[in-house]
């Protein structure tokens, strides 16, 4: 029995060979060669969905350092200066 494949996930490993912003016709072209057969449609849903996951990674970090605690530090009190005493 032959070895199944989620053509999701080997739409991604093409992607990974041969960058990012690689054709879809390309990465269907590869894919052919293994005998998988996808469309220029999944692979856009594919770069899409990858995208997606980035940009969301990156927002999730802004908003986790814009939450955090600054330290508490104690403020100086401010006293006037003493003035020397004069004879």
């Amino acid at each position: 029995m032959a070895k199944r494949i989620r053509k999701a996930r080997a739409v991604l490993t093409v992607l990974g060979r041969l960058g990012f912003h690689a054709h879809s016709g390309d990465v269907v072209a590869e894919l052919a060669k293994y005998g998988i057969e996808v469309n220029a449609g999944l692979v856009r849903k594919v770069k899409i969905e990858l995208m997606k996951d980035a940009s969301g990674v990156r927002r999730q970090k802004a908003k986790a350092a814009m939450n955090e605690p600054r330290p508490k530090v104690r403020a100086v009190r401010k006293t006037p200066a003493r003035r020397s005493q004069g004879k």
